[in-house]
């Protein structure tokens, strides 16, 4: 049986000028998955009419990116030796409301981005030619002394928002964001450690070294491949020994203005001779955080499939007959096994975008809970320590799994579940959920 399913997709009409249709302003992939196997959902762009209120999602929830309508990239560039920060804005122009003031008015977007106590504005108009990616620098000045800044973006016309805090690190040493990073693919800067394998970087560098550095500036490079293997069951007592792996050096250069560095494969290590500061640099697939080449959706699979169900998938030699298959066997209902597969993969990418480090984020500890089990109904998190709780907290029936930050210096996003044998009925129960059709999305 097929699953090809049709997009759901809302195009302009009413004789709108040609120039007025970009292909943002006529649909949206959800979740970007290119599903040759025809099981993709539409989603549908409203233009020029009033929407519900949405909010940026609680803390409590802050891992359920549809949640929010907008996923900002960010990145921040502190110049300590004029006391400045450069504010670079990437977003989508799929997620922003594009509204007109008449039927022959060009259609406008309208964007808020606070930083600390700075608030600008921003009218973006909507040509034919315009490219999906909205970028827009600003600059925020007297910022001195300033170790943190709380961050905000806002879609007037939808109402939705965003917000984050974001640390600078001390005044008095180099930090990760005094070094801007340039993508020459993406001709913008690079928002978080997650580069395209074979893209070119360029790193701008301080005009003033640190202290503690030794003249002239001397950086180590060294490259780790990312682990295959996924993480054993929360009941397991297997652990794997990532904290036992090492980067193969790759050489030393010396540079005070700039280094140009061409993205490997795993992850790529620039550590700065006599002090504290290391850049870390993930390689991807070209689609991260989405997955969409066969290999990459059958992976995931594996946290629901038994051991021969797995091997057969991936010796299939009709992929898309071999997915379609697995799904309709979990829900005799076409339309059921669409749903399972939008949230499913969904999770894949909110933990790809979440959780990334060493290893895609979905191959992570917390990557597996979060596809089987969804997004919790609480997090509590301190420094070292992150508390999903899944039910009503404080409950008989309430469900809590407890991740450790590890300490690695090739990642710093990395957290260890605290596996345990009392989560073998559970996990036996989410995985059944799938195979029969019993989840919903989050």
């Amino acid at each position: 049986m097929d699953l090809n399913g049709k997009k759901n997709l809302t195009s302009v009409t009413g004789g709108h000028p040609k120039r007025l249709h970009p292909p943002y302003l006529r649909g949206v992939k959800r979740h970007g998955i290119s599903l040759f196997l025809g099981l993709i959902l539409g989603a549908t762009m409203l233009l020029g009419c009033a929407t519900a209120s949405l909010q940026t999602p609680s803390q409590r929830r802050p891992y359920d990116r549809e949640a929010s309508t907008l996923h900002p990239e960010i990145t921040l560039h502190r110049k300590l030796d004029r006391g400045e920060v450069d504010v670079y804005l990437n977003i989508p122009r799929e997620e922003l409301l594009y509204s007109r003031l008449d039927a022959t008015a060009p259609f406008v977007a309208q964007l808020q981005v606070t930083v600390a106590d700075t608030t600008w504005h921003l009218l973006d108009t909507a040509w034919a030619d315009s490219p999906r990616l909205l970028h827009q620098r600003w600059t925020l000045q007297e910022a001195w002394g300033l170790h943190r800044l709380d961050l905000q973006v806002v879609d007037v016309l939808r109402n939705a928002s965003w917000s984050t805090r974001r640390l600078l690190g001390p005044p008095d040493a180099w930090g990760v964001s005094d070094v801007l990073i340039w993508s020459t693919q993406k001709d913008w800067t690079l928002a978080d450690q997650q580069a395209t394998v074979g893209d070119t970087l360029t790193f701008h560098l301080p005009p003033t070294p640190p202290a503690e550095a030794a003249l002239p500036l001397t950086w180590r490079l060294s490259n780790a491949p990312a682990p295959s293997q996924l993480p054993p069951p929360p009941f397991s007592s297997t652990r794997l020994r990532w904290d036992t792996l090492y980067a193969k050096p790759l050489g030393a250069m010396q540079a005070d203005s700039l280094i140009v560095l061409g993205v490997l494969d795993g992850t790529t290590l620039l550590e700065l001779e006599n002090t504290a500061l290391a850049l870390r640099i993930h390689g991807r697939p070209p689609a991260f955080p989405n997955v969409m080449e066969p290999q990459e959706l059958m992976a995931p699979l594996r946290y629901i499939a038994s051991r021969s169900e797995f091997q057969k998938l991936t010796q299939a030699q009709h992929p898309k007959q071999a997915l379609d298959a697995f799904w309709l066997a979990c829900t005799p209902s076409t339309e059921n096994a669409r749903s399972l597969l939008n949230t499913y993969y969904g999770r894949v990418e909110e933990a790809n975008a979440s959780f990334s480090g060493l290893v895609e984020g979905w191959r992570s500890d917390r990557g597996m809970v979060h596809i089987v089990f969804g997004v919790p109904q609480r997090i509590r998190s301190d420094t070292w320590n992150e508390y999903w709780t899944y039910g009503e907290e404080g409950t008989a029936n309430a469900l809590t799994f407890h991740f450790r930050k590890r300490r690695t210096l090739l990642d710093d996003n990395a957290y260890e579940l605290q596996r345990s044998i009392q989560f073998r009925s559970v996990w036996d129960r989410g995985v059944s959920n799938w195979r029969n059709g019993r989840v919903r999305g989050d």
